[in-house]
Order: C-alpha cells, then sequence, then structure tokens
C-alpha cells in the first residue's frame, strides 16, 4: 500500500509548541482544522474558536431536525416515567454512538455498568450482535421488582473508526 496524502492541512507538537497561534492561523487560513502529529500519529485536531462553534452550532441543528426522541415501546409504569424520560433524552433514536459513551450514560441514569476489564466494551458489543439489544439493570429496585432498560440497535463500523459504535432503534424498560 502506497503512502496517502492527507487533503487537510498537518503540522507537528514540535510546531504547536513553538507557535500555537501559527497553526490556528493555517487553520483559519484554510477553513477547516489542522491534524496535529506526533511520531508520524495523529495527536489531535486544532480548530480555531469560531470553528468549533460553527461545528457544535451545526451538530445541535442536525439534533433538533433529524433525530426524533426515542419513545417508549412498552407501557411504563408512572414510578418509573422520570427514568424512562431521563432515557428517551439521553438515547436519541437513531443516533449514533460509542458504547463507551452508552455505557456512561446508563451508569449516570442509575444502572450497572456492562463494562468489563479496564473500559472494555467487548462483551457489550458481542451482546449487540448475538441479541440485537443490550440489557441493563437498574441498581435499586422499584417495589420489590428488578427493572431492565433494553437498547435495541445496530453495530455500527466506519473507516477509521472505532468499531465500537451503536445506532440507537429503540429502548425498553421491563419490570420482573
Amino acid at each position: 500500500m502506497g503512502l496517502r496524502k492527507l487533503d487537510v492541512p498537518t503540522s507537528s507538537i514540535t510546531e504547536v509548541k513553538k507557535s500555537p497561534m501559527d497553526v490556528f492561523a493555517q487553520a483559519r487560513k484554510a477553513e477547516t482544522g489542522v491534524y496535529i502529529f506526533n511520531r508520524e500519529k495523529i495527536a489531535g485536531v486544532m480548530l480555531t474558536k469560531e470553528q468549533y462553534e460553527a461545528l457544535v452550532e451545526e451538530l445541535d441543528t442536525l439534533r433538533d431536525t433529524l433525530y426524533q426522541p426515542v419513545e417508549r415501546e412498552l407501557p411504563v409504569p408512572e414510578e418509573l416515567e422520570e427514568l424512562a424520560t431521563a432515557l428517551r433524552t439521553t438515547l436519541v433514536k437513531g443516533s449514533v454512538i460509542t458504547a463507551r459513551y452508552l455505557d456512561e450514560r446508563m451508569v449516570a441514569t442509575g444502572f450497572i455498568t456492562k463494562k468489563t476489564g479496564f473500559g472494555g466494551v467487548t462483551e457489550m458489543m458481542k451482546e449487540l450482535e448475538d441479541t440485537g439489544k443490550i440489557i441493563y439493570q437498574l441498581r435499586r429496585r422499584e417495589h420489590n421488582k428488578v427493572i431492565y432498560a433494553e437498547i435495541f440497535g445496530e453495530p455500527q463500523e466506519f473507516q477509521r473508526a472505532a468499531a465500537d459504535k451503536i445506532m440507537i432503534r429503540k429502548v425498553n424498560l421491563i419490570e420482573r
């Protein structure tokens, strides 16, 4: 395989250390981010404040126009409505998120982590591939019942990206 030339401006960590403002000027002039290399590997991308704000605004617009909140597929008991609302707000139907971020959001909402080892999501992705869903258990019990959240989705593979991305299809809350 031959070497490929990037279609974006590049710089090195050394240049950033010497003069970060020159790298920002390069980003402004090229009207795009500047890939920063450290020992022949991309360490990050530098953007101007305006470029970053434009990206955030574009992302917000896309979320508002393209994605609809996850609708509950099964009836939710009244005592779980607050939890269901939190999940609908956090997990947007049609959105693509990493398995790590999904797990962080579920843990923040009160569910038991599914990650194994040091941040590992391999088992989560295997569960999704095998069953089409990832099942989380709520830490607390409601009226002596165990609460589960079923996150239906499909693995997403992107070129040059992590293989732990999931497209959210549906979320159910179940009492047992």
